[in-house]
Order: C-alpha cells, then sequence, then structure tokens
C-alpha cells in the first residue's frame, strides 16, 4: 500500500511538473516600449490640439473688414481708403454711404463694423457689441485721423469723437462675460451628448436628455450671463431659446456619431466641435481676423452661430438672423438624422 501512495504521489508530482512545462508562467514586460508610445502620443495630441488652438489667433489680423466711408467727395474717399490700406494693408473693405444715417443703418443690421464720417462733424462710428476688437481698432483709427487732419488743416487740436452705436452693458463693459462663457455653453452639448450616449439605450431617450438637459441648462446659463453678469442684453427667452438648440444640436450630434461610429464617431464630434469650433468661433476675434477663410467655417459650426445669435438678438435688433438660426437648426436635423439612421440599422449592436 506504502508502495503505490508513493508511486501515485510521484505520478501527481510529475503531473504537476509536466503541466507548469506546458503552461510557463507569462513573463512580465518590463521593456520601455510602452513607456516611450504613451509619451510619443500625448506629445502628438498635444501638440495638434495647440496648434489648432493658437495657431490662428497666432496669425490674426484683419481681412476686409467691411467698413463704411462717409466724405464730401469722391477724391476725398480715395485718398482716405489709400491711406488707411497704407497703414494695413488688405486689412479693410470700404462702402461708401450717401451719409451718416444710411452708414448708421447698415452697422445695426450688421452689414458693416463701423463707419468713417468726414464731413462738417467728423466721427467715427463702432458698435462694440459686435466685436470689442474691432471697436477698439476703429477707434484708434479716429485717433490717427485726428493727427493726420489737425496736421493738414494747421490747427492746434483736433479730437474725432468715437460714436458707439451698440455698446456693451455697464456691468460688462469689455464683453469678458460672453467670451469666458462660450467654453461651458459647447461643453454642454458635448457633456449630454457623451452621458446620453452611455447610459442610454433608446432613441427617444436620447432625444428626449437632449431636449430637456438643453432647455435646463439654457435657463441656467442665460440666467447667469444675462440676468446676472449682464453680458447679455436680449429678450431673456429668445436668449435661452437659442442656448437649448444649441446645446440640443450638439448633444444629438455627438450621440449620433457614437451610434454610428463608436468611440471613434464620439471623438470626431468632439473634435469638431470643441477643437476646431471653440477657437474658430469669432467669440474673441471677428471673423475676418482668421486666416484662411477659417473665420467663417467658425460660424458654421453651433458655437460660432450660437454666440453670432446671441449678440445680435443682445445688441442688435434690427440684423437678420436667419443664417445663425438656419446653422443651429441644420445640425439639429443632422443629429436627429444619425440617430434615427443608426435605429434604423440597429446600431449600436448588442453584445
Amino acid at each position: 500500500m506504502a508502495k503505490n501512495a508513493k508511486a501515485k504521489n510521484a505520478e501527481s508530482v510529475a503531473a504537476a511538473e509536466a503541466a507548469k512545462a506546458a503552461n510557463p508562467k507569462p513573463v512580465v514586460d518590463l521593456s520601455m516600449k510602452p513607456v516611450f508610445v504613451i509619451a510619443a502620443t500625448v506629445t502628438v495630441i498635444v501638440s495638434a490640439i495647440l496648434t489648432i488652438f493658437a495657431w490662428p489667433v497666432a496669425n490674426a489680423k484683419p481681412h476686409d473688414l467691411p467698413i463704411g466711408l462717409v466724405s464730401p467727395s469722391a477724391q476725398f474717399t480715395q485718398s482716405l481708403e489709400g491711406e488707411l490700406n497704407k497703414a494695413e494693408p488688405g486689412a479693410f473693405k470700404f462702402t461708401e454711404y450717401k451719409n451718416k444715417d444710411l452708414a448708421s443703418k447698415a452697422i445695426l443690421e450688421r452689414q458693416i463694423y463701423g463707419a468713417i464720417v468726414i464731413n462738417d462733424k467728423p466721427e467715427v462710428i463702432v458698435a462694440s457689441g459686435a466685436n470689442a476688437t474691432v471697436a477698439q481698432l476703429l477707434n484708434n483709427i479716429s485717433v490717427q485721423l485726428s493727427e493726420q487732419l489737425t496736421a493738414s488743416q494747421n490747427i492746434k487740436a483736433l479730437v474725432i469723437p468715437v460714436n458707439d452705436l451698440a455698446p456693451l452693458t455697464s456691468r460688462d463693459p469689455r464683453g469678458l462675460g460672453l467670451n469666458a462663457g462660450s467654453l461651458p455653453l459647447v461643453i454642454a452639448g458635448i457633456v449630454v451628448g457623451i452621458l446620453g450616449s452611455i447610459r442610454l439605450r433608446r432613441t427617444h431617450q436620447k432625444l428626449a436628455v437632449a431636449a430637456i438637459a438643453g432647455t435646463v441648462a439654457s435657463l441656467a446659463i442665460v440666467s447667469i450671463l444675462n440676468l446676472w453678469l449682464g453680458s447679455l442684453a436680449g429678450n431673456f427667452w429668445l436668449e435661452a431659446l437659442v442656448v437649448a438648440v444649441s446645446i440640443a444640436a450638439v448633444s444629438t450630434s455627438v450621440m449620433g456619431a457614437t451610434a454610428l461610429a463608436g468611440r471613434a464617431g464620439m471623438l470626431g464630434a468632439i473634435a469638431l466641435f470643441f477643437i476646431i469650433g471653440n477657437p474658430l468661433s469669432g467669440v474673441a476675434l471677428a471673423p475676418e481676423f482668421y486666416p484662411g477663410g477659417l473665420g467663417d467655417f467658425g460660424q458654421l459650426l453651433p458655437l460660432g452661430a450660437e454666440i453670432n445669435l446671441l449678440r445680435r438678438i443682445s445688441f442688435f435688433n434690427f440684423a437678420d438672423t436667419s443664417a445663425q438660426w438656419g446653422t443651429l437648426i441644420a445640425w439639429l436635423i443632422i443629429g436627429t438624422g444619425m440617430l434615427l439612421l443608426a435605429k434604423a440599422f440597429g446600431l449600436p449592436r448588442k453584445r
């Protein structure tokens, strides 16, 4: 019996050793290759994001800014255009107006950013509500014109006044609140889109969360920007509708892209709306400041259209808003369409 037990033990040990030989312990990879891959990946991603954010701003300068001119004669107008083009080559696109009233009307309708009026009472007309940077640029021009006219007329001093037809509010005279608030505006839609993609399975749930979250968030956002900070000065409910539609447009697009293409679709939508759309939205600089038509492209994305529309509602009651509303609604339709398309194809697939 003892011999049999010893034989069995020996067989067990041999079997265990054979099993170990057949299934050796995995060797831990202690090489540095994964470390370098992660470091290189992060560097590439951060460099790309920094380039997208910083390059347009670093290369920003005015291109064909629409400016009005009112002067006593065509000869004087040509001379003035020549002087301004010499000082800022290619910066302005001039439109001549017969009188100050017509130029002012064009400013309030957002056809031009401002106007230079040279008559018995010279003045420079601006609209800081459209863009504070452009208003400051025109303010600087008024100083230069004052110096030139003073020298040409050989008088002691001539100061050309600046008339702001659409000033920013007294509580936010530099427009910094809306500039800073642009980031939460786009992040709100992205967060709703991400959470809706992760937590919700049914299409009607995703559409519902876009509508409900967009409405609730818009009331909070506009309460802060309008009622508290005074960065917006238009109709509260209309501004809230703008923000709600924008949040719904972004969130449905993120959820729709995720439903159709998974994680790649989600990352692509986030990159488009945040990494590309945020720096090109025209919040701090007018679209005409960005090189290569990038500013115009930014206005075709939700944040650019939203900011432009909020400014028009707040400071320009007579300006046309159809293009901005059309852009936001188009993105809402695109997002909804992607969700319905994913539903029709049974996406995402159940595991």
